[in-house]
């Protein structure tokens, strides 16, 4: 049995948002068949609640490194960060001694293998002859660099430019390094392999557990309830949020009078406080069981422009068998037909006229092209066995 070494950049306890159902599934891929050790930033009681929680659900040991909550940094501390070539996004989730006692920990267990579970963990990442297999949940560099429709602030614009360039650099460096990179779609390991053109690099697409998702029934009886869930400290979410409220909730609003939004998933920067108390907002913020969210909802609402990767949140309402209605950035990356398997729109007088015909018969067809396309191609069982296969290949793991 091989002793791995996983870095995590939170604790992926309990899965209420897609990092942690993804990093989930490494984990139940890697569990049983090898020595595991997990390393995961703790900020305060509650994660240090649901590490303990995490150790006792898996059989795995959970190292936890202490880490300064986040702040907003300084615009000059993230220039000084760009001068030397590092992305201060990146840092800024670990502390100045983390790399230090990682690499103690490092020598200390002697790990057959090093696990990276996604960008986000690359900064504490020791250097050394220890095989390195990277765990991609997005290639981030590219989020940071899409072209956006939406008009940013100069400083903003100058930040995820800088971002782009130092997350790229990061990426290339780890992919060239690393024995083998796991991306979760298609699009993702074209973008590593133009990092990188002779890397070794698979797809495992992210994938849902239909076992603990079972379809559920009809929607309530009443005006329409949308559904967004996303971690809202993760920009793409919060922007989509902000432009649902902004400019397409008023206009819902007014062609189904009573209709109403619920928003569900964590906020540590307490983003939602702003809609607390807004009428037609039902803003609830972080769960443990997301299934009765869904469960009094009539679909999802996604106004995503940015991003990455594939959206676990939609391949889960596939699944619970609630439509989705998403732009097409939200989409992409799934496979899945628009008009059989969730419904596009691009304005908020687009996603009246998507919502009008998917309430006014569409809903029912949409729900069983849904489950049966995320039951044939993202099932939990399939991304798990495609993890462990793609692990073999590496020596000296087997």
């Amino acid at each position: 049995m091989s002793t791995i070494l996983v870095l995590c950049p939170y604790v992926p306890h309990p899965t209420t948002h897609g990092g942690s159902m993804r990093s989930r599934v490494l984990l139940d891929a890697l569990v049983g068949e090898h020595q595991v050790h997990l390393v995961v930033p703790v900020v305060d009681d509650g994660d240090r609640a649901r590490a303990k929680a995490l150790a006792a659900a898996l059989p795995i040991r959970v190292h936890e490194v202490a880490v300064p909550r986040q702040g907003k940094p300084e615009f000059g501390r993230k220039v000084l960060a760009w001068a030397r070539g590092r992305s201060e996004l990146l840092a800024r989730r670990w502390g100045e001694a983390t790399p230090a006692a990682v690499a103690a920990l490092l020598g200390s267990i002697r790990p057959d293998l090093l696990v990276v579970d996604s960008t986000y963990a690359l900064p504490i990442a020791p250097l050394g002859d220890t095989p390195l297999v990277l765990h991609l949940h997005n290639l981030e560099s590219s989020v940071f660099a899409r072209a956006e429709p939406q008009r940013r602030a100069f400083a903003d614009r100058v930040s995820r430019q800088f971002e782009a360039r130092t997350i790229a650099a990061a990426e290339r460096a780890a992919i060239a390094r690393a024995a083998l990179t796991i991306t979760v779609s298609e699009v993702d390991r074209e973008l590593a392999l133009a990092l990188v053109p002779k890397a070794n690099v698979v797809c495992v697409p992210n994938s849902v557990d239909l076992e603990r998702l079972p379809l559920l029934g009809p929607p309530p009886v009443g005006p329409p309830r949308l559904l967004l869930v996303g971690t809202l400290d993760y920009p793409p979410n919060f922007e989509a949020l902000t432009e649902l409220v902004a400019q397409h909730l008023p206009t819902l609003r007014a062609a189904f009078p009573g209709l109403v939004l619920r928003v569900v998933g964590r906020e540590d920067a307490g983003r939602l406080s702003a809609f607390r108390g807004r009428e037609g907002i039902e803003a609830i913020g972080p769960v443990d069981d997301l299934r009765p969210h869904y469960e009094c909802s009539h679909v999802c609402y996604l106004p995503i422009r940015s991003g990455g990767g594939t959206r676990i949140k939609i391949l889960e309402a596939w699944a619970l068998g609630r439509p989705v209605l998403s732009t097409a950035v939200g989409a992409e990356g799934l496979g899945g037909v628009e008009g059989r398997h969730w419904r596009q729109f691009e304005s908020a007088a687009q996603g009246v006229a998507v919502l009008r015909e998917v309430l006014g018969g569409q809903w029912a067809p949409l729900v069983a092209n849904a489950r049966a396309f995320v039951a044939a191609r993202y099932s939990h069982a399939a991304a798990v066995a495609a993890i462990r296969a793609a692990l073999r290949s590496v020596s000296p793991v087997r």
